[in-house]
Order: C-alpha cells, then sequence, then structure tokens
C-alpha cells in the first residue's frame, strides 16, 4: 500500500495532479450538442494509477480534473468531479497497478471508465436535471475519452516502465 506521507508520492501526486489539470482543462475537444467537451485527463489519471496504485490515482483523478472544472465555466461540476474521477483512478490503480496483464490493465480501464460514464449520467439527469435524451448525447463522448485515454495510457506505461522503475526504486 502505497504510504502518503512518503515525500517521493506527495510530489508524484502533484506532479500528475498538475498534469491532470492541464490535460483536462486546456486540452479540450468541444461537445457542440451539449457545451461539454473531450478532455485528455483520463491518460494521466491512468498512468499514475497504472504505476503508483490505487490511492495515488485515486488522488489524481481526483485533484486536477476538480481543479479543472473549478477554473472552468464547469465549477458546479467540481464536487461531483472530485468523487467521479477519484474513483475512477482508484478502480483503475486497483485492478491495474504492479500488472505485467495488457488484459488486466484493460479491465480496469474499462471498469474505470464505466463508473465515469455512468457517474457523469447520473449526475446529470438526477442533480443538473437534464433531460436524459440530452445527456445521453455525452456518453459515447465519454465512452471515447477513455477509450483514448485508455490506450495512451497502455502505450506510454509500457514504454516507460523502466524509466519509473528506475526513479521509485533508488
Amino acid at each position: 500500500m502505497t504510504k502518503i506521507k512518503d515525500p517521493k508520492i506527495i510530489g508524484i501526486v502533484a506532479v500528475f495532479s498538475a498534469l491532470a489539470f492541464v490535460a483536462t482543462r486546456f486540452i479540450q475537444i468541444p461537445i457542440l450538442q451539449t457545451g461539454g467537451y473531450l478532455n485528455f485527463g483520463e491518460a494521466i489519471i491512468y498512468i499514475a494509477a497504472i504505476f503508483f496504485g490505487p490511492t495515488v490515482g485515486g488522488m489524481v483523478g481526483a485533484i486536477g480534473p476538480a481543479l479543472a472544472d473549478i477554473t472552468s465555466p464547469y465549477a458546479a461540476f467540481a464536487p461531483f468531479t472530485f468523487i467521479i474521477k477519484g474513483l475512477e483512478g482508484f478502480i483503475v490503480g486497483k485492478i491495474s497497478s504492479g500488472s505485467k496483464d495488457k488484459l488486466k490493465k484493460v479491465f480496469g480501464i474499462i471498469l474505470g471508465g464505466s463508473v465515469m460514464i455512468i457517474g457523469y449520467f447520473v449526475v446529470e439527469i438526477s442533480i443538473f436535471l437534464i433531460p436524459p435524451p440530452v445527456a445521453l448525447i455525452e456518453v459515447p463522448f465519454n465512452i471515447l475519452q477513455f477509450i483514448v485515454g485508455g490506450i495512451i495510457s497502455i502505450i506510454l506505461t509500457e514504454r516507460l516502465k523502466t524509466s519509473v522503475d528506475r526513479i521509485m526504486y533508488r
């Protein structure tokens, strides 16, 4: 289990949260039908979760994207993003962390991504009272977002594994 008091882990959470913030807040593709956007923060959350486990993945998922919401026109989503993306990162880390099996990583990403999709859909229809047909428009974009993030994260974690091992186990 990751010890959050370890200065190295605190630094990792800070750096990956900042990266998730930037990838969420500034690398966006607008969804014209709903006013929402597709982003690349998922890739950063998944990389952190796969390399450093559920605690780091959950914290990065909660902090970076919630800060992106707070600093955007979507501030009302921030508390929900904190929970949804935090849970997403935790799940991916719990299933995928430390695994050399790509299928296990894919399964973790699919499960975490599914939590994100369902979480936002439920929040949109129950809290923000968005009509279900309108909220459903975002679902394919959220699916695309976690698939693209998953592909990027699997490619990068495979290529960077040796470098991260050197940093962590010095």
